[in-house]
Protein backbone atom coordinates (compact mmCIF):
# COMPACT_ATOMS: atom_id res chain seq x y z
CA UNK A 1 0.00 0.00 0.00
CA UNK A 2 1.11 3.58 -0.75
CA UNK A 3 -0.80 5.04 1.57
CA UNK A 4 0.38 4.73 5.41
CA UNK A 5 -2.92 4.24 7.72
CA UNK A 6 -3.63 5.93 10.86
CA UNK A 7 -6.65 4.84 12.46
CA UNK A 8 -8.57 5.11 15.00
CA UNK A 9 -10.66 1.73 16.06
CA UNK A 10 -13.68 2.46 17.95
CA UNK A 11 -15.40 -0.64 19.30
CA UNK A 12 -16.10 -1.96 23.20
CA UNK A 13 -14.98 -5.45 22.74
CA UNK A 14 -11.16 -5.42 23.21
CA UNK A 15 -10.91 -8.85 21.06
CA UNK A 16 -12.37 -6.92 18.12
CA UNK A 17 -9.76 -4.09 18.47
CA UNK A 18 -6.99 -6.83 18.60
CA UNK A 19 -8.08 -8.33 15.28
CA UNK A 20 -8.42 -4.97 13.55
CA UNK A 21 -5.16 -3.48 15.00
CA UNK A 22 -3.47 -6.44 13.80
CA UNK A 23 -4.92 -5.99 10.66
CA UNK A 24 -3.83 -2.39 10.17
CA UNK A 25 -0.17 -3.54 12.02
CA UNK A 26 0.11 -6.08 8.88
CA UNK A 27 -0.51 -2.79 6.56
CA UNK A 28 2.72 -0.82 8.17
CA UNK A 29 0.16 1.46 9.76
CA UNK A 30 -0.28 2.86 13.40
CA UNK A 31 -3.16 2.36 15.53
CA UNK A 32 -5.06 4.24 18.31
CA UNK A 33 -8.11 2.79 19.91
CA UNK A 34 -10.69 3.02 22.50
CA UNK A 35 -14.03 1.60 24.06
CA UNK A 36 -15.38 4.84 24.59
CA UNK A 37 -17.54 7.65 23.07
CA UNK A 38 -15.92 10.76 24.93
CA UNK A 39 -12.84 9.05 24.90
CA UNK A 40 -12.64 8.29 20.71
CA UNK A 41 -14.14 12.15 20.22
CA UNK A 42 -10.73 13.32 22.20
CA UNK A 43 -8.43 11.19 20.41
CA UNK A 44 -10.22 12.00 17.08
CA UNK A 45 -9.50 15.39 17.29
CA UNK A 46 -5.55 14.86 18.85
CA UNK A 47 -4.48 12.37 16.69
CA UNK A 48 -6.44 13.19 13.40
CA UNK A 49 -6.20 9.86 12.00
CA UNK A 50 -6.88 9.06 8.25
CA UNK A 51 -9.46 6.41 9.29
CA UNK A 52 -11.93 5.74 11.96
CA UNK A 53 -13.47 2.75 12.27
CA UNK A 54 -16.47 2.03 14.18
CA UNK A 55 -18.75 -0.39 15.71
CA UNK A 56 -22.37 0.87 15.48
CA UNK A 57 -23.93 -0.60 18.26
CA UNK A 58 -26.43 0.85 21.43
CA UNK A 59 -28.33 3.77 21.02
CA UNK A 60 -28.24 3.93 17.10
CA UNK A 61 -29.19 7.62 16.70
CA UNK A 62 -26.55 8.41 19.24
CA UNK A 63 -23.96 6.50 17.44
CA UNK A 64 -25.00 8.49 14.21
CA UNK A 65 -24.32 12.01 16.34
CA UNK A 66 -20.84 9.90 17.86
CA UNK A 67 -20.10 9.33 14.02
CA UNK A 68 -20.96 13.18 12.90
CA UNK A 69 -18.94 14.60 15.56
CA UNK A 70 -15.75 12.54 14.81
CA UNK A 71 -15.85 14.22 11.43
CA UNK A 72 -16.33 17.27 13.01
CA UNK A 73 -13.11 17.05 15.16
CA UNK A 74 -11.11 15.21 12.47
CA UNK A 75 -12.70 16.18 8.37
CA UNK A 76 -10.10 14.86 6.79
CA UNK A 77 -10.64 10.93 8.40
CA UNK A 78 -12.47 8.48 6.72
CA UNK A 79 -15.06 6.58 8.33
CA UNK A 80 -15.72 2.91 7.93
CA UNK A 81 -18.30 1.13 9.57
CA UNK A 82 -17.41 -2.52 11.06
CA UNK A 83 -20.26 -3.68 12.75
CA UNK A 84 -23.30 -6.89 13.73
CA UNK A 85 -25.71 -4.40 13.34
CA UNK A 86 -28.06 -5.37 9.65
CA UNK A 87 -29.82 -2.72 8.96
CA UNK A 88 -30.35 -1.25 5.21
CA UNK A 89 -31.96 1.71 7.38
CA UNK A 90 -29.06 2.59 9.25
CA UNK A 91 -26.88 1.61 6.35
CA UNK A 92 -28.40 3.90 4.42
CA UNK A 93 -28.25 6.92 7.04
CA UNK A 94 -24.44 6.15 7.28
CA UNK A 95 -24.20 6.69 3.38
CA UNK A 96 -25.99 10.05 3.96
CA UNK A 97 -23.77 11.17 6.46
CA UNK A 98 -20.49 10.46 4.54
CA UNK A 99 -19.06 7.11 5.72
CA UNK A 100 -17.30 5.44 3.40
CA UNK A 101 -17.43 2.01 4.13
CA UNK A 102 -20.18 -0.71 5.77
CA UNK A 103 -18.96 -3.79 6.67
CA UNK A 104 -20.81 -6.65 8.67
CA UNK A 105 -18.65 -8.66 11.30
CA UNK A 106 -20.73 -12.21 10.56
CA UNK A 107 -18.26 -11.92 7.19
CA UNK A 108 -15.13 -13.00 6.59
CA UNK A 109 -12.41 -10.75 8.15
CA UNK A 110 -11.09 -10.73 4.55
CA UNK A 111 -13.85 -8.12 3.83
CA UNK A 112 -13.08 -5.67 6.80
CA UNK A 113 -9.56 -5.60 5.41
CA UNK A 114 -10.24 -4.97 1.48
CA UNK A 115 -12.60 -2.05 2.84
CA UNK A 116 -9.43 -0.77 4.73
CA UNK A 117 -7.47 -0.62 1.68
CA UNK A 118 -11.03 0.89 -0.14
CA UNK A 119 -11.42 2.97 1.72
CA UNK A 120 -7.83 4.64 2.36
CA UNK A 121 -7.71 4.46 -1.54
CA UNK A 122 -10.43 6.72 -1.72
CA UNK A 123 -13.03 4.32 -2.67
CA UNK A 124 -16.60 3.47 -0.72
CA UNK A 125 -17.09 0.25 -0.15
CA UNK A 126 -20.72 -0.99 0.94
CA UNK A 127 -22.54 -4.21 0.86
CA UNK A 128 -23.89 -4.37 -2.55
CA UNK A 129 -26.59 -6.71 -1.84
CA UNK A 130 -28.04 -4.54 0.98
CA UNK A 131 -27.94 -1.42 -0.81
CA UNK A 132 -29.97 -3.03 -4.17
CA UNK A 133 -32.95 -3.95 -2.22
CA UNK A 134 -33.31 -0.07 -1.41
CA UNK A 135 -33.77 1.51 -4.95
CA UNK A 136 -33.47 5.02 -3.26
CA UNK A 137 -29.47 3.83 -1.98
CA UNK A 138 -28.64 2.39 -5.50
CA UNK A 139 -29.72 5.05 -7.39
CA UNK A 140 -27.40 7.54 -4.76
CA UNK A 141 -24.49 5.41 -5.59
CA UNK A 142 -24.92 6.02 -9.26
Amino acid sequence: MNNKISALIIDQHPLIRHVVRGIIECKGGRVYETGGEHESIKMASVYKPNLIIVDFVGYKNLQLNLIHKLMIMSPESKVLIYTSLISIYYLKKCLEIGVRGYVYKKDDVINLDGAIDAVISGYCCFPQADLLLNTECALQLA
